[in-house]
């Protein structure tokens, strides 16, 4: 088992030192971080979302809601895979701890996850008629948007637990898509996903939200555990 220990001048950093540690670790974790699977799932919601529009199929307010969770669900299946690092067991020792290893990874897919779904949201608004495009729902199924993503980050974050580090997408691939499913499935009383202008969109959406901030608690809880400074036995 190679040595714990690190030079006592990189336990902590600070300032600028910090900084720069920072910078190149983002740009390295960038270049790392698996971006396939999370452009699939942009481009599988983007075609979904605008087929319609440049067919020029007119569709109603309920059906584009649905085109727009189907965009959510593809880019949340994507996002699942950012976390995942097959040379975690021998990466060497980096001083940050785990958790920022993994939230430069985690922020910048949250983000564009969703940069991606808002254009495919606003692809299938155009399929609305001009009268009824005020009424698109933008806050809410952007909260579902943005919960779903979380959510599968943080299942990401579960199955890197059990992998040593190395594949969190064995457990949000299919996590994701079982709570699609269960989601789907409910009863109308204790339905999710609710047609806009449902008499419960309001109370439904504070429950998204609060799915959102649960994801993003817990993902940062489970994303973090003992210091990466540590190196691992090989």
């Amino acid at each position: 088992m190679l040595s714990s220990a690190v030079p006592p001048d990189t336990r902590v950093l600070t300032g600028p030192r910090r900084a720069r540690h920072l910078t190149v670790l983002f740009r390295s974790s960038l270049r790392a971080m698996p971006k396939t699977p999370l452009a699939l799932g942009g481009l599988v919601g983007l075609l979904t979302t605008a087929a319609p529009a440049l067919l020029h199929v007119g569709l109603g307010l309920p059906d584009v809601a649905m085109l727009s969770r189907v965009a959510a669900v593809a880019v949340a299946l994507g996002a699942g895979f950012v976390l995942d690092d097959p040379a975690a067991r021998t990466t060497v020792a980096v001083p940050v701890s785990r958790m920022t290893q993994r939230a430069v990874r985690a922020v910048p897919a949250l983000v564009l996850a969703m940069a991606v779904w808002a254009v495919a949201a606003a692809a299938a608004r155009t399929t609305l008629p001009q009268d009824t495009r005020p009424l698109f729902p933008w806050g809410g199924l952007a909260a579902e948007a943005a919960a779903l993503v979380a959510i599968s980050l943080a299942l990401a974050a579960v199955g890197l637990r059990f992998t040593d580090g190395e594949r969190g997408s064995l457990v949000a691939a299919p996590g994701i898509l079982l709570l699609v499913i269960t989601v789907v499935l409910l009863p109308e009383g204790a339905a999710l996903f609710l047609p806009p202008g449902h008499t419960s969109w309001a109370a439904v959406h504070r429950i998204w939200a609060g799915l959102l901030l649960a994801a993003l608690a817990g993902g940062a809880l489970l994303a973090g555990g003992a210091d990466s400074a540590r190196l691992t036995r090989r």
